[in-house]
């Protein structure tokens, strides 16, 4: 019986250490003030471009690519400097009207993310056109029917890769999203009592 109550001791410990680990980003765990955490990003050689809604964007190197990184806080339209808490990370890379452009760097960081945090928890790869010529690929991206995601659950949060629509005719971009779970939980919790 102490047996038992030992091993479930050290168990809950584990269980309660990995619910208070924070998912992180090129080494930055996703926690604490907008200010802290976009400091620590200019620190790695992030470069401030400005605010869009209630996204803080960067630019820098992301595993030797130029990258757009935007970082959000748990309350919409604030600036960056109230204190907010960051909960979300998401790298864009640049746009491309190229489908195989599009689905290489999929793969690659597909391959990257598996052999760090082994197979995704969900994956889907459809493309519905029915011809293999980059303007009817490219078509079905820009009109959103395109899904290609994959998701990783991992300790403090999850990580998404997909191809998404870009702003541009017929252009497509990769996205990598990093979601911490104890700041998205904190902002469900405030929308809740918003509603």
């Amino acid at each position: 019986m102490k047996r038992i109550v030992i091993v479930l001791t050290a168990l809950f410990a584990t269980i309660s250490m990995m619910a208070q680990e924070h998912l992180s980003f090129k080494g930055i765990p996703i926690e604490g003030s907008m200010t802290e955490f976009c400091q620590k990003l200019k620190a790695k050689g992030f470069t401030s471009i400005g605010q869009e809604n209630n996204v803080t964007l960067f630019t820098g190197d992301f595993t030797g690519r130029e990258a757009t990184v935007g970082v959000t806080a748990t309350e919409g339209g604030r600036p960056p400097d109230d204190g907010q808490n960051v909960f979300a990370v998401v790298v864009l890379f640049d746009p491309s009207g190229e489908w195989n452009t599009l689905v290489n760097t999929y793969d690659y960081y597909k391959d990257l993310y598996t052999r760090k945090y082994g197979e995704p928890a969900a994956s889907t790869e459809k493309n519905p056109s029915l011809l293999d010529s980059n303007s009817f690929l490219m078509r079905e991206v820009h009109e959103g029917t395109v899904v290609y995601v994959s998701a990783w659950e991992v300790t403090g949060g999850d990580i998404q890769l997909s191809i998404e629509k870009s702003s541009g005719l017929y252009e497509g971009m990769v996205m990598i999203r990093y979601r911490d779970s104890q700041n998205v939980e904190a902002k469900i919790k405030r929308d809740l009592e918003d509603i």
